[in-house]
């Protein structure tokens, strides 16, 4: 995550700063040299490892101190006093409380781009109705839970004062999903009048518009699996009879 460069940076100098003296230190000492370079490396990989392990418990703690308190009424010190980790721990990975926030959105939409990302591969064995289903249901699936509303909630009251937070978490959120919607109306482009990148804008609005307004407005549950296939389906047959050519 971005938020962690320096940090992983830090660690990769002090790999290439521990090999450089390994070697010189096993040449001094007469040693094989590629022995003495991996029992290092591997020191150095196990302190980038746990030096990962201790951001994800920053993380940890971050994300449920912002869903319980909110952006602005979160503080680091408070944040650090309630849940024992030190202000210094959390500092050492993330400069601020607003970058802290950006990687924790990060974080919590990395399982959407990896589910996007696997089914983005597959999607060229599919015909455009099984294309559009798959996505709709993969989207909505991960998007329509109580903890994503929550953050998406955060996200877009934050927006109000900080547009580059929103910006963040369109970037690597819904700009995806259209991004892989284009892909897909460019590869059937002659089922349509309209180009893929309209195409896609719709899809997604009809898609997810009413139902995630439900949500927000508590006008109902997150959907169970059934539930979810057969808004999908109706969805999918409504955007094909308006936008694709009989």
């Amino acid at each position: 995550m971005s938020a962690s460069r320096d940090d992983v940076g830090s660690a990769r100098l002090a790999v290439r700063q521990a090999s450089r003296d390994g070697i010189r230190e096993s040449s001094r000492a007469g040693r094989g040299s590629l022995n003495g370079i991996a029992s290092i490396t591997e020191a150095a990989a196990r302190s980038l490892g746990s030096a990962r392990a201790k951001e994800q418990e920053v993380l940890d703690v971050a994300s449920a101190y912002f869903l319980k308190h909110g952006y602005q009424g979160a503080s680091i010190n408070e944040m650090a006093r309630s849940s024992g980790i030190s202000k210094e721990s959390i500092y050492r990975y993330f400069s601020s409380k607003k970058q802290l926030f950006e990687a924790v959105i990060g974080r919590e939409l990395f399982e959407y781009q990896q589910q996007l990302r696997r089914l983005d591969a597959s999607l060229k064995t599919m015909d455009l109705r099984e294309a559009l289903t798959a996505i709709a249901e993969t989207v909505l699936g991960l998007v329509a839970t109580d903890k994503t509303l929550a953050l998406r909630r955060l996200v877009f009251a934050e927006a109000t004062r900080s547009p580059d937070v929103g910006h963040h978490y369109y970037e690597i959120g819904p700009k995806q999903a259209l991004r892989v919607l284009e892909t897909v109306f460019e590869a059937h482009r002659e089922k349509s009048r309209f180009d893929p990148r309209t195409l896609a804008r719709h899809f997604l609005a009809i898609a997810s518009w009413r139902l995630m307004l439900e949500l927000e407005c508590g006008v109902r549950a997150p959907p169970t699996k059934k539930e979810l296939h057969a808004w999908v389906e109706e969805t999918v047959n409504d955007f094909t009879k308006a936008f694709l050519r009989a």
